[in-house]
């Protein structure tokens, strides 16, 4: 019979066992057999050092690799009554669960998992073992990548994400020379010494990359502020925060990676773009010099014309392509793409734009905890990736918060952060922020010292007691831990949505305005839609940024006001800017204009007649982007590829007065695939001012069983979404 072996150990040191006699809470610690017997005295070390917290570790030896095994056991070790597991983390080789059917649980991805191989259109994700209400499907485990199993999210199962427990993966692989057991004794060997030094959270650096939230500086500005929301202890300290822009150097990495290799330096949030190998910094300098301008452009040419032959592709079928698209250029601008030493210098200089996986060669950050809010660094099923490469590599780094797929820019990426300075384990970031592809690498029980020691959010959390929460409303000392009661209130039923709504107009914390919002959503009733008119107006940008993507999701013509207002500003941030030209199209045109035009005279503009034209213009250019999509999907004389390739738009664009008709085509096709594909479009309008219509709808068709079988069991799937 196949089982997991369970061994409870013991404590390890005597001085341990009054802790461990207290103990109401475990934790479990899932090895391969293989990587237990190779590191087995760096594996006891850390066990030792987790239960001098108060935890009960629970080791489990993993001999099967069956994750539907797993996952029963940590549902039962979390369910028992004798120090049941708050969280958990997957050592070695682990089985990685490939999730498919489930890209709504993700912050971003929408790739068609019909077009694509299954190895990139699914998303590795250890909510697998650490969401229990989710259910899946096995489809089976991948025959190319050892240690991947696909899995599938079945209509039953709950439909958004909500852990249990916590978790941590720590996953060494045998690249650049050194071997994965040697890797994770060094990494075990280095978490153990962090943990028996806890420091205070008293040094922090945020950094923006190119292009990320439309580089706006108000957000940076705000993030500022609200990071000594986070931690106001660091008010009273000189240079606490320290903040770099990818503008400040042609070449940042060098700036960045000194910063980085502070001994002194805790935490740091790194917003760029990413991949699983590199970490996106510079783009090409914005220069005023035209010989700059120049040199630019011939780089550009010279990497062009590489490209090209690099394809085999001509180099006069290039040059003409080229010059179709920005004109004709001199000859002795192409200039130099075979010399050797030019390609060389040419290389060195964009490589110098980016960090890589190979920098990793000799760097070594000094930083304890990073955040990296970008995409794909996160990739922990590959051989390597960039978060991997901080935790093993040389430096101090023990915890990384990483996405495995790409990742929404607009997201609350500092959601309860100031709790890490209060004793937080590393690990409830995730579990309080649980995106389907975010995940802490590295020890997920990984604390500093609290900088109140009245305070402990683990104990909190551990006796997680109302009475508590809503003493801690009270804390006005701690926005953050003022968030995380709303939270948990609310979840309570403790707080109504008059409630939510009175604490985001009243309160001066961001954190608190940003937790209500969040929680208002949810509800969906008038107050969210009073919260939302609110926050277009709200001092703190990112509150003010979520308000207008909510305006796209919603479609509820009561925020048509708000909208246009906001439009009209002259003083509209860049991201805010470009996600009211993204709501536009969710709107009547009509609607938009006439509200435009009654409140466009009240404003006082030195040129009112152009800035009027140029609004009135970008809202009928905006408008109107995506009613043809929509109807094409209703047009006769549409191909069912691209009817079905205008259906995946409907994912990101809810054009919402069509809804109707867009129901009743759905409902009269004859064909199970485009109506299993606008059903599943249709899932994605949670927020939709129709959205029980489309329920109705839904609900409706999963009970037909003149329906093919797919088609039901997505119209079920989406009604549990909509719900």
């Amino acid at each position: 019979m196949h089982f997991l072996k369970k061994v409870l150990l013991a404590a390890l040191l005597l001085c341990q066992a009054p802790l461990l006699a207290a103990s109401h809470s475990g934790f479990a610690v899932v090895i391969d057999e293989k990587s237990y017997a190779e590191a087995r005295p760096q594996v006891d070390a850390y066990i030792a050092q987790i239960e001098t917290s108060g935890l009960k570790v629970h080791l489990v030896i993993d001999r099967t690799s069956q994750p539907d095994s797993l996952r029963n056991l940590l549902r039962d070790l979390h369910a028992q009554k004798e120090a049941p597991i708050e969280g958990a983390v997957l050592i070695g080789d682990i089985p990685v669960v490939m999730v498919r059917d489930a890209q709504h649980l993700t912050s971003a991805f929408k790739m068609d998992q019909e077009a694509f191989d299954r190895w990139e259109s699914s998303v590795p994700s250890d909510r697998f073992y650490d969401d229990f209400s989710l259910r899946f499907e096995p489809i089976g485990p991948d025959s190319i990548h050892p240690g991947c199993c696909y899995y599938s999210l079945t209509a039953e199962s709950a439909q958004q994400t909500r852990p249990d427990i916590y978790s941590g993966r720590i996953r060494p692989t045998d690249c650049n020379g050194t071997s994965r057991y040697e890797k994770l004794r060094h990494y075990l060997e280095k978490v153990v010494q962090a943990k028996q030094h806890p420091e205070p959270v008293d040094q922090i650096l945020f950094f923006s990359g190119n292009g990320f939230i439309s580089e706006s500086m108000v957000a940076r500005i705000d993030e500022k502020a609200t990071l000594l929301e986070h931690f106001p202890w660091l008010e009273r300290q000189r240079n606490g925060i320290s903040y770099i822009d990818h503008k400040r150097d042609v070449h940042v990495k060098s700036r960045l990676k000194n910063e980085m290799r502070r001994r002194d330096l805790d935490y740091a949030v790194l917003h760029h773009h990413g991949d699983w190998n590199t970490e996106y910094l510079n783009d090409l300098p914005k220069t005023n010099d035209t010989r700059e301008q120049i040199e630019q452009i011939k780089l550009y040419l010279r990497e062009s014309m590489r490209h090209a032959a690099a394809h085999d592709i001509p180099a006069d079928s290039a040059r003409a392509r080229i010059a179709r698209r920005y004109g004709e250029f001199p000859d002795a601008w192409f200039d130099g793409a075979d010399d050797a030493s030019l390609r060389t210098r040419d290389s060195i200089y964009l490589s110098d734009l980016d960090l890589y996986l190979e920098d990793f060669d000799n760097y070594e950050p000094g930083c304890r905890v990073v955040s990296l809010d970008a995409c794909f660094n996160g990739s922990f099923h590959r051989d390597n990736s960039i978060a991997n490469a901080y935790i093993f590599g040389p430096g101090q780094t023990v915890a990384v918060l990483a996405n495995s797929v790409n990742v929404l820019q607009d997201k609350w990426i500092d959601r309860y952060v100031g709790l890490l300075g209060l004793g937080m384990n590393v690990g409830n970031l995730v579990k309080y922020a649980p995106y389907l592809e975010q995940h802490i690498i590295g020890d997920p029980t990984f604390t500093f010292a609290s900088a109140d020691p009245k305070i402990d959010v683990n104990r909190l959390l551990r006796d997680d007691k109302t009475s508590t929460w809503r003493r801690m409303l009270r804390e006005e000392r701690y926005p953050a831990l003022q968030a995380l009661a709303v939270e948990k209130l609310f979840r309570r039923g403790e707080l109504s949505s008059q409630e939510l709504l009175r604490i985001f107009r009243e309160s001066p914390s961001h954190q608190l305005r940003m937790q209500s919002f969040i929680n208002l959503s949810e509800c969906r009733d008038d107050a969210f839609i009073e919260a939302v008119s609110l926050g277009m107006t709200d001092s703190y940008e990112m509150v003010e940024r979520f308000a207008a993507n909510v305006l796209a999701r919603s479609g509820d013509e009561r925020l048509i006001p708000a909208m246009i207002a906001a439009s009209i500003r002259n003083n509209t941030s860049e991201r805010v800017e470009f996600a009211l030209k993204q709501a536009m199209p969710m709107f009547e045109e009509k609607k938009l204009l006439n509200e435009f035009e009654r409140q466009f005279p009240q404003t006082n503009y030195l040129d009112a007649r152009n800035v009027h034209d140029q609004i009135r213009h970008a809202i009928e250019v905006n408008a109107n982007r995506w009613i043809a999509p929509m109807q094409k999907i209703m047009s006769p004389d549409c191909s069912k590829k691209s009817r079905l390739q205008e259906i995946r738009s409907m994912r990101n664009y809810h054009i919402h007065f069509l809804v109707p008709q867009l129901l009743e085509y759905m409902r009269s096709c004859d064909d199970p695939d485009v109506q299993q594909a606008m059903l599943e479009a249709f899932g994605w309008f949670t927020l939709s001012v129709n959205r029980q219509m489309i329920a109705d709808t839904a609900l409706e068709m999963s009970h037909d069983e003149k329906l093919a079988p797919e088609v039901r069991n997505e119209a079920l799937k989406t009604f549990n979404r909509l719900k």
